[in-house]
């Protein structure tokens, strides 16, 4: 028997059906949520539309990955005349292009997914299915250190955790990283060294963070393997493991990243921004007040530590997970501390299924009294926290993705010409039309949303052929919305207006073929 481990019976749950006793329904069930949250929402927010736009530009334009600028994006506006109508210049930025921090391996699964199917559904499954596949995996290394019961555990509270079971429902990349890098350590741990360097390098090759979490944490159990002489593994699996993940993703970072002048990944850290933003990360790990959620930091501590003092997992695996979960929370710190930062913390999902496999461990050696008063506070907190949370997707960001979809129809089958809306994003992706906006900047929004001299000025100096915007709302003055209905032809499409304004003609544009399944 493995150091620490423990054999305990079955789980039984009598008195239902056989198949609702099924602990493989339980994990099933627990996996295929947030694709079925996708399914049923259609949420999506923030940077999760741009993901995926990524992708598609990726399939229709491959050099994006290399370089080329993104000429669909102009989020953060034209240069305004005078330029003391947008005086943070934030449109000096020009074009966007791909973020030094990413590697290749998301936009171009996006691109495969598109370039087969087409389908915009599919397209937004892939990270719903990947949260799905990393439920089952990490339940597999808690299996295989554990127990059925315990592995079991720890999977409901990675599930439904809540900013894994949000982040898992939507595009967002770091579930896709959290997919990699945990098949490559449920590898290493089982000593399949091909399968390891696989996934290892579509971790490394996922973002800068997953670099230094995938080769921090093989190092430091290579380094415990054999300075500690337990020879677990062999020293050529440690080597293999470690170096050649690192070695097949130096390119990608020299070419995208140190030759083109970035030499980190982030800018220099701000003392003044991690104070600011600490705070404000640890509330939204759990989508509580600050007190409540450092309870439940505390509470989770304890059950970890319990299992810790009780040597519930070997030691060389318990080494992998600490460091796993360390890592991901001094790269949540470092991100905290960066310039450009928000105050989401889903930098710390690949490194979840490592706290929900402690979690799991410890758990069983607490006492039978505090267990329940631990598990009874954590799933009331899980409960409420993912009910209103859904609740506020979808009737806020799902809803309007909703409202827009009838605008977004008729772009599609438009004359190409840029888009001046704050739905950026969601129109890029879903129009396959250029988008303008004045993202971050409330000063230039207010001086030309709010102004009819210097909305006419704007709109009639620069590219923009449309204008869309939600029915009802304050987002441009009535004197803007009256120039639009004397200047523009409206289409009414539902709970938006589109507005299409009179220029001449634009250069057609071929229609893409474009399925919404």
């Amino acid at each position: 028997m493995s150091e620490g481990k423990t054999h305990r019976a079955p789980i039984k749950f009598s008195g239902l059906p056989a198949i609702l006793r099924s602990p493989m329904l339980l994990l099933g069930l627990l996996a295929a949520q947030f694709a079925l949250a996708q399914l049923l929402t259609g949420v999506q927010f923030g940077d999760a539309t741009r993901n995926m736009h990524w992708g598609l530009l990726t399939f229709e334009n491959p050099a994006f990955l290399l370089g080329d600028v993104d000429r669909a994006e102009r989020i953060n506006g034209f240069p305004p005349d005078p330029a003391s109508l947008g005086p943070n210049e934030r449109w000096g930025n020009g074009y966007g292009s791909f973020h030094s921090w990413w590697g290749p391996v998301a936009p171009l699964i996006f691109a495969t997914v598109w370039g087969i199917t087409r389908s915009y559904t599919l397209l937004q499954l892939v990270v719903p299915v990947a949260g799905g596949i990393t439920v089952i995996l990490t339940f597999m290394i808690a299996r295989d250190l554990l127990d059925q019961r315990r592995a079991l555990l720890a999977t409901v509270f990675l599930s439904c955790f809540p900013l894994f079971r949000e982040y898992s429902s939507v595009s967002y990349i770091e579930t896709l990283s959290a997919l990699w890098i945990t098949t490559a350590f449920l590898s290493y741990l089982r000593g399949r060294t091909a399968t390891t360097v696989l996934f290892g390098t579509l971790a490394t090759l996922s973002k800068m963070d997953m670099l230094a979490m995938y080769g921090g944490v093989i190092a430091v159990c290579a380094a415990w393997d054999v300075l500690r002489r337990e020879g677990r593994y062999p020293l050529r699996h440690h080597i293999i493991a470690l170096v050649i993940p690192l070695l097949l993703a130096t390119p990608w970072i020299w070419f995208h990243t140190l030759n083109t002048g970035n030499r980190m990944p982030t800018e220099p850290l701000s003392a003044e921004i991690f104070g600011f933003l600490l705070p404000q990360l640890i509330e939204m790990t759990f989508y509580a007040p600050l007190s409540i959620s450092l309870i439940s930091l505390a509470v989770i501590g304890i059950v970890i530590a319990a299992g810790l003092h009780a040597r519930a997992i070997p030691t060389l695996p318990t080494l992998l997970l600490g460091t796993w979960i360390g890592i991901g929370f001094l790269i949540t710190l470092v991100y905290g501390a960066t310039p450009g930062a928000g105050n989401s913390p889903r930098i710390i999902i690949p490194a979840l299924p490592a706290l929900a496999i402690l979690f799991g461990a410890g758990m069983p050696a607490l006492p039978s009294r505090l267990r329940s008063v631990i598990s009874i506070y954590i799933i009331a907190l899980f409960i409420a926290v993912n009910i209103k949370v859904i609740d506020y997707e979808t009737t806020r960001y799902g809803a309007q993705i909703r409202a827009a979809a009838p605008a977004f129809a008729t772009l599609r089958e438009s004359e190409r010409g840029f888009v001046l809306t704050p739905l950026y994003w969601e129109t890029i992706l879903y129009t396959r039309q250029p988008a303008t906006w004045f993202e971050s900047d409330r000063t230039f929004e207010h001086n030309m949303m709010r102004n009819e001299i210097n909305f006419a000025h704007y709109v009639e100096s620069n590219p923009i052929r449309y204008v869309l915007l939600p029915r009802i709302g304050d987002i441009a003055s009535p004197e803007v919305r009256a120039y639009l209905d004397t200047h523009a032809r409206t289409i009414n499409s539902g709970e938006m207006i589109l507005y299409v304004l009179s220029k001449p003609e634009h250069m057609q544009r071929p229609a893409l073929p474009i399925a919404i399944l």
